[in-house]
């Protein structure tokens, strides 16, 4: 097998570098009317080259056989040839793979009469040239062999399964899929229970897969106080109808639902026999189509809806495209769900659509039918698409080392294709070479792949320096074993140099105060003198954040009324807290750290932490000053910073351990910032209770009025600076108004 995927590949390259002087050259520059893109990892559009480009639009009157009339799907016949339901003209057109007509069946012979379709939906053609049509208006499938002639006719589900439907049903399938051993599956219009399958014989076995539905809060509320009669009408909120399927060649149905109360992720799906979903999401973004920052506009407004998807189809090795109604774009992605690729758009030019309903494929080439511009738009692949296509086909082989090789072409043209550094990294890693995996699983952003990377190459390292980090381990232990004699070693060596310190400072103060030495120099010691005895005095208040942590009632009390906080030492503390929500966010270990540090702005960083602390102390200290209570702005301020010593204290740590953590033992920075944020509120509420003189009742009730004063006051501030905003752009037209015409 190994041997005959190597003479694939060398056969590709030569194919490929073949191309390259013809399109290679121009991949990125084809003249077509859309733009290719996949998504980075915060979901931001990246430019990629085209993948496909419009080779050919058919329509009815080039087949010679008049216009197509709102056509419903398409089928594409072992490469060879491909089916068209023309359900407004009622027939199947039949073409082959050079896009001539073969045939055009537009009825059959039912026991000796000629019997014609009325509205055929949807078509499959199965592997021994069977055409099995939903002939929608008729309430059938009809089946029919490669020469047209019936097979026989599965007709409606009800007889025999009246229980199933209600008295009012009507059946009228409009897509149909079969797998390899012959199960038939339907998609009926107003069928909400799932699809519909159908043994070898016809008979109707059930439904699966039916779609949940997931009710938003305010209609579980308005269901669950409703009166009885009302909550029997609001049980008729139903799932959402599927609008397409497809088989693939080993028995997963893969599915579209266009819209409804389900979760956007579920848009597609992939269903095993049994009906459950089985479908991979591993990608940055579940296989939703559009979404993020593409949908909105400069001012972060939605300005279009998300993707609707009308049909899919199964590809090989794992591929699949989807087509989306909305945007009029076809999104393929890989069988973990990374997006592959994108083209398409709505417009009236060639490699547009108006309103496209279904895609096919026919030797790597799609076809895309329109129903409003009832034509059918052939695209063919760019050498982009085949790089890609090949590479995933050599992985899967098993030829990592030459699916490496083909991924670092693809990263040539395109240097922002994530999949490229993935695909590297996946071909490295099973060669055993977890360094350089992980480094391009990095340049990818491909965090679940760089864990495992890395938990090997951990386990790689830790067994080659075993005895060092024994030795380190050995010296740490003895090291804390002996701290409070190496602390008190130190005090000892410290004391009388502070003291004589503190001295001197006093002294040299003292003497330019009195005024007996009025020199520059002597200016200078006195500012240091004073500027070393507030150093002092900030570092002791430090100091006393031990104590205040542990011992929260007498700590908070001593604070305000023993003076052993100040404002420097809880400014000091309110600092280290901003910064380390910037370490934290910066150097948090690849695994953990989902931020975009290109764009980390650091001013915005201390501000986030900065504005919600001063608008705690400022309502605070407004509400309690009407609510009798004891504490001042500055006892506020300085416990409030004091309470949150644990969050430096932990923070850090946890950022430098998350650097050698992998994914499943994140629990352990969680549990760290966890704790911290804990012990942060315990301090922060019991500091409140202690400094302001309250009770632990009178002390929710203000903890919780401070925390919507400030939500009322970010508020305020937000309206006004929204005014404010306004008023500008207002002055600013006037000004432009008056000024500039003149």
């Amino acid at each position: 097998m190994q041997k005959t995927g190597r003479i694939l590949y060398l056969f590709t390259l030569i194919i490929m570098f073949a191309l390259t002087g013809l399109a290679g050259a121009s991949h990125s520059t084809f003249s077509v009317p859309y733009h290719s893109y996949t998504y980075d990892f915060w979901s931001e559009p990246a430019e990629a080259p085209q993948a496909y480009q419009p080779l050919k639009v058919i329509y009815g009157y080039n087949l010679g056989i008049g216009n197509f009339r709102k056509p419903q799907d398409i089928f594409a016949w072992n490469d060879s040839l491909i089916y068209i339901a023309d359900t407004g003209n009622n027939r199947i057109v039949v073409i082959d793979r050079d896009w001539n007509l073969v045939k055009v069946i537009s009825s059959f012979d039912n026991n000796g009469k000629q019997v014609t379709f009325n509205q055929p939906y949807g078509i499959h053609v199965t592997e021994e040239g069977l055409l099995y049509i939903a002939d929608r208006d008729n309430s059938r499938i009809v089946v029919l062999n490669d020469s047209g002639e019936l097979v026989r006719i599965i007709g409606s589900p009800v007889p025999g399964n009246e229980e199933l439907f209600s008295p009012n049903f009507k059946y009228f399938p409009i897509k149909i899929s079969l797998d390899s051993v012959g199960r038939t599956y339907v998609i009926a219009d107003k069928v909400y229970e799932g699809i519909m399958e159908f043994d070898l014989d016809g008979n109707f076995r059930g439904f699966i897969g039916a779609p949940r539905v997931n009710p938003n809060i305010i209609d579980y509320i308005w269901r669950r106080f409703s009166p009885k009669a009302r909550q029997e009408r609001l049980s008729l909120i139903l799932p959402t109808e599927y609008s397409n399927l497809h088989v693939d060649e080993r028995g997963f149905i893969y599915t579209t639902v266009a819209s409804g109360q389900i979760r956007q992720e579920e848009a597609v799906r992939r269903l095993n026999p049994a009906g459950a979903d089985v479908l991979k999401r591993e990608g940055f973004a579940p296989p939703i189509g559009d979404y993020g920052s593409s949908l909105r506009n400069a001012q972060g407004e939605y300005i279009l809806p998300g993707s609707s998807f009308v049909d899919i189809w199964s590809r090989e090795n794992g591929i699949y495209s989807v087509l989306d109604k909305e945007r009029g774009r076809v999104f393929t992605y890989d069988y973990y769900g990374d997006l592959l690729y994108v083209f398409g758009g709505k417009g009236n030019n060639r490699g547009n659509f108006l309103s496209p309903v279904a895609l096919t494929v026919l030797d790597n080439k799609v076809l895309v039918l329109d129903d409003q511009l009832n034509n059918i738009t052939v695209f063919t692949p760019t050498i982009y698409q085949k790089l890609i296509h090949t590479a995933l086909a050599l992985y899967n082989q098993g030829l990592y080392a030459e699916s490496a090789r083909v991924w670092k072409q693809v990263k040539e043209i395109n240097a922002n294709n994530d999949l490229a550094y993935t695909g590297i990294g996946k071909a490295l890693l099973q060669e055993d070479n977890f360094l350089e995996a992980m480094e391009n699983f990095k340049l990818g952003q491909d965090r679940n792949n760089y864990s495992k990377a890395f938990e090997l190459y951990r386990k790689e390292v830790i067994e080659a320096n075993i005895y060092r980090y024994i030795i380190i381990a050995l010296l740490f232990i003895i090291i804390l074993s002996n701290r409070k004699k190496i602390y008190k070693k130190a005090a000892e060596k410290l004391a009388p140099l502070i003291q004589t310190g503190i001295a001197r400072s006093e002294q040299a103060a003292m003497s330019y105060v009195k005024g007996g030495d009025r020199s520059f120099s002597s200016f200078i010691r006195s500012r240091l003198g004073i500027f070393y005895l507030y150093l002092l005095k900030t570092v002791d208040g430090l100091s006393y954040t031990r104590y205040v942590i542990f011992h929260p009632f007498d700590g908070f009390w001593d604070l305000k009324h023993e003076k052993r906080g100040n404002i420097p030492a809880a400014t000091v503390l309110l600092f280290l807290l901003s910064l380390t929500y910037v370490i934290q966010k910066q150097y948090t270990g690849f695994i953990f750290n989902t931020n975009d540090l290109a764009n980390l702005n650091i001013v915005l960083e201390f501000c986030s932490i900065l504005i919600p602390f001063m608008l705690w102390v400022i309502v605070n200290w407004s509400l309690t000053t009407l609510m009798e209570g004891k504490g001042t702005f500055k006892d506020i301020y300085i416990a409030s910073a004091y309470a949150f010593t644990p969050v430096i204290i932990l923070n850090i740590p946890a950022t430098i351990i998350s650097n050698f953590l992998i994914a499943e033992e994140g629990v352990i920075i969680t549990s760290f910032i966890a704790i911290s944020l804990l012990w942060a509120l315990f301090l922060l509420f019991f500091g409140t209770m202690t400094i302001h003189q309250y009770d632990g009742s009178k002390n929710i009730l203000v903890s919780v009025l401070v925390i919507f004063g400030i939500a009322f006051t970010m508020f305020i501030g937000v309206l006004f600076f929204n005014l404010g905003e306004q008023v500008v752009r207002f002055v600013s037209e006037i000004y432009n108004e008056v000024f500039l015409r003149l």
